[in-house]
């Protein structure tokens, strides 16, 4: 076996993760008692109890749907009107762990419900926390042998035989994991990293490679078919079978969006609970630190729609014809049923065009400033030492369906990744220049390098000669080629030179993990390859990453961690939109004829609603009214909708009444979200 990659270069690394993480000699290894931190399904509901008989005036306890495998998906309210049907006060739902496989966002979800209590954050509002979304699939940390899984318990006809979950996994070695077989075979797709032949990586013909290994997941071939594990028990993971970008016919998104009960639940609870102004994923991806992705192609030009053949009768179009999606929502909203809110994601749902799929960019505006925030309150914490980056949110997912179809600001939080390793020194040499960081850059930004740094790259990465750095420079000016387009061809050419995959084929997660795992965990997070005589496949190796690793900290950093992260949602709950009457004005116009001016005021940080809200007319607006007794309304509507106010903002509204001079208006201000507020208007004493 070659020697592990810099694991003597390495070992300053482990001792300051050993200081930044506060941990001892018996923490080194994720083991049982590290462990005891993290809570089972049926421990995180029996918690959930706890908090309720502590504070019984304020919280309630929701059974919101009961999990294919029998399991109680529950969720506790908080705040001062759990015995209210009809709330008036704005919420915050918050849903953890709905992948099944993150223990630490579930705990974290506790930790905040006792926190809100504590901190007395619901006096002015209702939390609604669902600490494990997915309490099949988190279940699976619990069990012996340790699978990270992120479907639920729902049967499922994984490879469409006769029979349903007949092909699972296997701990052959009985070592209590369920990790990877490699097999050596010449038709084999997969070599160890040459650095450190632990790992493993798939062989690149364009760099002269070949395979030597199939890998497969432990296990046997229990129905005779010739594969391995692919129909074991379940199901859906939770957090694919939301409704933006859902994607038929995927092996763990479903049958359709909320085909799942605890997806349906969720629906069913947050559409009828228009009082929520904000929603929280604790999972794998971060929001609070990383703003929604951008930058992808829709599939449809909503400027230039062309209407399908079956619809085009219905909706009275041609179907040769081009319509906007103006055009096309006006053509709809006839056939809408009484109330239903005709959207741009709706028309594009039900006509087929594709969805929105890049996030508005004034919400960006406000996303990438609380990041930095973010970022400055975790130095604040000592939580700033660089690791590995959040996921990015997957199609159908709770953050995107939220996002996008709610009209709400929606974050989310990871708490834990990997470090990242330690930069050898080779990679501070030469230009410093990659593939990454060029198609990063401007094309002035580009050229402004410089020949000489240029040239030591395109050296680096073996251009050929007549590539030379004035030539390129010249190409960027001339606008023949772009830095995007330069580094993506530099990749795809095989020499992604400091990109995520490194010279000897690791990428910088993979070095993460071989860095956590030997210089922390004490070579616990990983199982050396160990020959096994496999019934069908004969000699094999069985080894790999142990299940959880990468995403699950050893128990004893759990508490820390949630202590400095979890009361960011707090904070980012404050900046809720909350709209108030600011000031009003009367002028006298004789004849009882008046004009009435209100100032109303978003006073909070958010908009309301988000932009992505505003494109879609999510979610309802706020109402601002004139009563009282003889009044009429000349110019202006007696219930004026209030559709958007950024943060901070003030908005002017007037009417021209007709009212007896000794008349008192009522102005009410009322929105399900974000507060109501009231005063009167004393006509008698106006100008």
């Amino acid at each position: 076996m070659e020697k592990p990659i810099s694991r003597g270069s390495l070992f300053w690394y482990g001792m300051t993760m050993l200081t930044l993480f506060f941990m001892s000699a018996d923490v080194s290894a994720q083991n049982k008692d590290g462990d005891k931190h993290y809570h089972t399904p049926s421990e995180i509901n029996n918690k959930l109890e706890e908090i309720r008989k502590s504070s019984k005036k304020s919280t309630k306890i929701h059974t919101l749907a009961t999990s294919p495998g029998g399991r109680s998906v529950q969720m506790i309210e908080i705040g001062p009107e759990v015995d209210n049907e009809k709330k008036q006060l704005p919420a915050i739902f918050v849903a953890a762990n709905l992948e099944g496989t993150i223990p630490i966002s579930s705990e974290a979800a506790i930790h905040l419900a006792e926190l809100v209590i504590s901190e007395q954050a619901a006096q002015d509002k209702t939390w609604y926390i669902v600490p494990n979304g997915n309490p099949d699939a988190a279940a699976h940390y619990f069990k012996n042998p340790l699978l990270k899984d992120s479907r639920n318990d729902l049967s499922h006809n994984d490879d469409m035989d006769e029979n349903t979950d007949e092909d699972g996994f296997e701990d052959l070695n009985e070592d209590g994991f369920i990790t990877k077989m490699r097999v050596k075979d010449p038709t084999g797709e997969w070599r160890p990293v040459e650095g450190d032949s632990r790992l493993m990586k798939k062989a690149d013909p364009t760099k002269g490679e070949k395979g030597i290994y199939k890998l497969y997941t432990e296990g046997i071939d229990d129905d005779g078919d010739g594969k391995y594990n692919e129909d074991g028990k379940g199901g859906v993971n939770v957090n694919r079978n939301f409704p933006h970008l859902f994607k038929d016919f995927t092996e763990t998104g479903g049958a359709w969006p909320g085909s799942t009960p605890e997806v349906y639940a969720i629906f069913d609870f947050v559409y009828s609970h228009p009082e929520i102004a904000m929603t929280f994923s604790y999972g794998a991806t971060n929001f609070s630190k990383v703003a929604p992705k951008g930058g992808r192609k829709s599939s449809a030009d909503f400027e230039n729609l062309k209407i399908p053949e079956s619809f085009a009768d219905q909706l009275g179009a041609d179907p040769d014809k081009t319509y906007t999606m103006d055009e096309v929502i006006r053509m709809v909203e006839p056939l809408a049923p009484a109330g239903f809110e005709v959207t741009e994601s709706v028309v594009a749902s039900f006509l087929g065009l594709g969805a929105v799929v890049n996030p508005q960019s004034e919400d960006l505006k406000f996303y990438n400033e609380l990041a930095d925030q973010y970022k400055e309150y975790l130095k604040e914490k000592g939580l700033d030492a660089e690791r590995l980056g959040p996921e990015a949110a997957k199609d159908a997912s709770f953050e995107l369906w939220s996002y996008y179809h709610l009209g709400i600001p929606t974050f989310s939080m990871d708490f834990w990744r990997l470090p990242k390793p330690k930069k050898e020194k080779k990679d501070e040499e030469g230009s410093g220049l990659t593939a990454d960081k060029i198609e990063k850059m401007s094309s002035e930004e580009f050229v402004a390098l410089g020949e000489e740094k240029i040239g030591m790259f395109l050296e680096e990465i073996g251009a050929p000669d007549q590539f030379t750095a004035k030539r390129v420079i010249g190409m960027i000016e001339g606008g023949q080629m772009t830095p995007k387009r330069m580094g993506t061809m530099i990749k795809k050419m095989g020499n992604a030179k400091g990109s995520d995959s490194s010279s000897d084929g690791a990428s910088e997660k993979d070095k993460a993990l071989m860095a956590f795992n030997d210089n922390v965990l004490d070579g616990s997070g990983f199982v050396e390859w160990e020959s096994y005589n496999h019934p069908t496949l004969g000699e094999v190796e069985i080894g790999g990453e142990v299940p959880f690793v990468r995403n699950t900290p050893p128990g004893n950093m759990v508490d820390s961690l949630l202590k400095a992260q979890v009361p960011w949602t707090i904070t980012l709950s404050e900046k809720i939109a909350k709209l108030q009457i600011l000031n009003h004005e009367v002028q006298s116009k004789g004849s009882n004829v008046f004009k009435i001016t209100v100032w109303v005021e978003n006073e909070n940080y958010l908009p309301f609603p988000t932009a992505m809200g505003k494109k879609n007319k999510q979610p309802r607006p706020a109402i601002l009214s004139l009563q009282a007794k003889g009044l009429k309304v000349l110019d202006g509507k007696q219930r004026t909708p209030i559709n958007s106010i950024g943060g901070h903002e003030v908005k002017k509204y007037s009417w021209l009444v007709r009212s007896p001079e000794s008349n008192t208006i009522d102005v009410n201000l009322e929105s399900t979200h974000a507060w109501n507020d009231r005063t009167q208007v004393n006509l008698g004493g106006s100008k």
